[in-house]
């Protein structure tokens, strides 16, 4: 998996787009004048972009490193999901994990994207492990916990990855301490985050860039509300989620159907956990067929799987929801009910039901990792590496759906699944080098 990995950072990224803009900056102002300009005029992401000022130098160098950090997301995610780090297990995650488009690492720049994406995602999942030792009333690993620090510092420093991981540990850390859990040491790590929370949100720069971001890439954002902004995120994690066709998100889809279904016997909670993965399917086959009946007049209505005008509900302004006219509440009230079938199915797919609240509120966090971009202008510019996080955290749910559907197979079927599943995640690996 590392030599797979290798040759994929050997072969994949190329010199483009931001990646040459940070050459040009270190070149021409050198480290502290380009961190100082983008502090008062562009970004609070000062401590990533020194990191990426440095690999704009060192190209080779960054790939040798990204490999690293991609074994250690596949390490993380097998720890956090599996009572057992078994070869199995392990290419068992990393099939899951290349079901992600990789290929939205190389969007704005393969080092420009990583470090301000992947990296901090892998960074602060690792300083999460404290927390999670906690959880497990397990002494807290010395030695990690001091990796922990600098980490997070560099993770933190990513507005959208530091929020999840600030919401997600407070809320864990009054479960903690309501549970005489809690263990002072996981302060420090509640304090950076919340530092940087505060730092990106007093630092110029954001504020200059956002008037900027406006008049470049979405002119009529000014004019909209509180209600439009929020609208806007949840039609911008809505649609991709529920109504375009991904596998990562259509597995996770069936794994709640299917498990939900061998366990619960109540007829309706199976309709309610199924919903998501049929109305994915529907759309998916709405959109190979095409029109029957070409000689009758009217024909298109008889395409009732039909998803031809979702785009035009879901636009580039949201749904355009308005209090006035309940006929745009449609959209907005699809994506909810979806999401709220999805968590009452995740919630019942588990038999430890602290687990389950747990997972559930993983997964509102990834849907939530998205929605807030409704309140960024560059929504839209910014493209799909912004669900990088939604990606990961399904992965997670994924893998951890898979060991309670195991729980109730036999020996013979978890192989096959596993081993359908490990090859689907190979073919998909493969299949994403070709369409570089």
């Amino acid at each position: 998996m590392g030599f797979a990995f290798l040759l994929f950072n050997l072969y994949m990224p190329t010199n483009r787009s931001d990646d040459i803009n940070y050459l040009t900056r270190v070149n021409s102002m050198g480290y502290i004048g380009a961190s100082i300009d983008h502090y008062k005029n562009w970004s609070s992401r000062i401590i990533i972009e020194v990191f990426l000022m440095f690999f704009s130098k060192h190209f080779l160098l960054w790939k040798f490193a990204n490999t690293f950090m991609m074994l250690i997301t596949l390490l993380l995610l097998c720890k956090y999901t599996f009572k057992k780090i078994s070869i199995k297990n392990f290419l068992m995650v990393f099939s899951i994990y290349c079901m992600i488009p990789l290929t939205v690492m190389g969007e704005s720049g393969w080092r420009a994207t990583t470090l301000n994406y992947q990296w901090p995602v892998t960074f602060s999942l690792i300083a999460f492990y404290p927390f999670y030792q906690l959880l497990n009333k397990q002494k807290i690993d010395i030695k990690i916990y001091y990796l922990c620090i600098p980490l997070l510092i560099f993770g933190a420093n990513q507005e959208q990855v530091n929020i999840c991981y600030f919401v997600l540990t407070t809320l864990l850390s009054f479960y903690l301490v309501l549970n005489n859990c809690y263990n002072i040491k996981v302060l420090p790590l509640s304090l950076i985050s919340f530092i940087e929370l505060v730092f990106s949100l007093t630092t110029p720069g954001n504020s200059v860039r956002s008037v900027q971001e406006v008049s470049r890439w979405f002119p009529q954002y000014e004019n909209f509300s509180l209600v439009n902004k929020i609208d806007l995120g949840i039609s911008s994690f809505g649609k991709p989620f529920f109504l375009d066709i991904n596998i990562v998100f259509l597995l996770l889809f069936f794994l709640v159907s299917i498990i939900v279904y061998f366990k619960i016997q109540n007829y309706y909670l199976r309709l309610v956990s199924s919903l998501p993965l049929f109305f994915n399917l529907i759309i998916y086959f709405g959109n190979t067929m095409k029109q029957g009946f070409l000689n009758v007049s009217g024909n298109f209505r008889a395409m009732i799987w039909s998803s031809n005008n979702i785009d035009n509900v879901f636009t580039k302004m949201g749904t355009k929801l308005s209090f006035l006219y309940p006929g745009t509440w449609i959209a907005t009230l699809l994506i909810i009910g979806l999401l709220i079938c999805l968590l009452v199915g995740i919630y019942l797919a588990f038999d430890n039901k602290k687990k389950a609240i747990f997972t559930c509120l993983l997964l509102l966090m990834g849907a939530f990792s998205r929605i807030i971009m409704g309140f960024s202008p560059t929504i839209w510019a910014s493209g799909m590496r912004t669900y990088y996080i939604l990606f990961v955290v399904s992965t997670i749910i994924i893998l951890l759906l898979f060991e309670e559907w195991i729980k109730i197979l036999a020996p013979k079927k978890i192989e096959f699944i596993q081993f359908s599943m490990t090859l689907l995640g190979i073919c998909t690996f493969i299949l994403t080098i070709l369409n570089k």
